[in-house]
């Protein structure tokens, strides 16, 4: 018999489905908005410093952290976008909470990247669309649109630019390895430890290619090419400015603050260089191997994933579908590692992954690795099914 095809409202109704979860999304960001007050002025200390440095440079003032003189203590990207939408909007509370509905769009974004990614990685439809519901389903993300922090731009920015990464290799044109350079330069520029990825980005790239080398260096050089020429005016501004080359920023305190659960109580004392938090990690490793060891690791993943950001509704679900995410994403990711075909996508999530534990821990940086666990579960979930398929069949 000939197979039967799929109605064409029905694939209309399947594309629809991730866009109707990213603008339940939005709405859900909105109303977060609305509960904790439209034109509150009740900003934690990190907002407050970026809405007032963001105001300095909408007035063609100074770049500056701390409002002291010239610094590069933060990378531009989220300064430079509250002062864009504050020179469209307004600088005063009307103005910031507009802001705040871009940040919800920027939500809602995230989860329909996150389909778009999982269904680009396993070339799956319901890989995409189990990873989409699960961010979507996480009120951590609504939650967190709310505060104009660095978090909401940056999840979607790093989802927009891992999509356009596996877009650029699959299609395997110069000009999308350069639009992917461009994207991770703008993520980097928001929070730079997605930089850590670099090294691993091309690495499989090259081993396939190994005898063609030409090729892939070319696209390479484009990726790397993009990203310098987007961050050569940050990096011309800081060496005119200070008399040096500082590549993302000069803020070094999340190190520090990261090598014990109180570092004060330890008597340590900020070295202020990424040199130098390094060499007082090995020194706390051979004064205190045991503390700093389960500090660094398992310490820091309960904080990290285990204690449940502040949302103000539907608390339990948020835990569960949080947890269900992290458990089954790491599984997933784990399973991945031997796919020789696609264990190269885990080597990286696993490195970025890792690099989180050298920083001082919060559960709002642990959501950054939510869409990603998301996609490792929803593969997990579909990988699982189909054997459950096949071995019903042999019975």
């Amino acid at each position: 018999m000939e197979a039967t095809r799929p109605s064409p409202w029905r694939k209309v109704c399947l594309e629809l489905l991730p866009v109707l979860l990213a603008v339940l999304t939005f709405v859900y960001c909105l109303h977060y908005i609305d509960i904790t007050g439209r034109y509150s002025e009740s900003y934690s200390p990190d907002e407050g410093n970026y809405i007032r440095m963001a105001r300095r440079i909408a007035a063609g003032q100074e770049y500056s952290y701390w409002g002291k003189g010239p610094d590069a203590y933060v990378t531009p990207g989220f300064p430079l976008f509250l002062a864009f939408f504050m020179k469209i909007f307004g600088t005063d509370v009307y103005g910031l909470y507009w802001i705040k509905v871009v940040q919800g769009i920027l939500c809602a974004l995230t989860v329909y990247l996150t389909f778009v990614l999982g269904r680009q990685l396993t070339r799956r439809y319901s890989v995409g669309l189990i990873a989409c519901w699960l961010v979507a389903a996480n009120g951590a993300f609504p939650f967190l649109a709310r505060f104009l922090l660095t978090e909401t731009l940056y999840y979607c920015t790093m989802t927009a630019f891992f999509v356009v990464f596996v877009y650029a290799c699959r299609k395997d044109t110069w000009w999308a390895h350069a639009v992917a350079g461009a994207l991770f330069c703008v993520t980097v520029m928001v929070r730079p430890l997605v930089f850590v990825t670099a090294p691993f980005l091309y690495a499989p790239l090259f081993w396939h290619r190994r005898k063609q080398w030409k090729r892939p260096l070319l696209r390479f050089v484009s990726f790397a090419g993009a990203f310098c020429l987007l961050a050569l005016p940050w990096w011309i501004r800081n060496y005119v400015v200070t008399g040096k080359l500082i590549l993302f920023a000069t803020q070094t305190n999340p190190i520090f603050a990261g090598l014990a659960p109180s570092v004060t109580a330890l008597g340590l004392k900020d070295p202020r260089t990424f040199i130098g938090n390094i060499k007082l990690l090995l020194h706390l490793l051979v004064t205190r191997p045991g503390a700093t060891l389960y500090w660094m690791t398992l310490g820091k993943f309960e904080i990290l994933f285990l204690k449940p950001i502040g949302v103000w509704k539907l608390k339990v679900f948020t835990a569960i579908v949080s947890h269900i995410t992290l458990y089954l994403g790491l599984s997933g990711a784990a399973a991945v590692l031997f796919l020789p075909k696609a264990r190269w996508v885990s080597i990286v999530f696993l490195v970025y992954l890792l690099a989180s534990f050298v920083f001082v821990p919060t559960a709002r940086y642990g959501l950054q690795y939510m869409p990603l666990l998301a996609v490792f579960a929803g593969w997990l979930i579909t990988f699982l099914a189909d054997k459950v398929r096949e071995y019903r069949k042999l019975l």
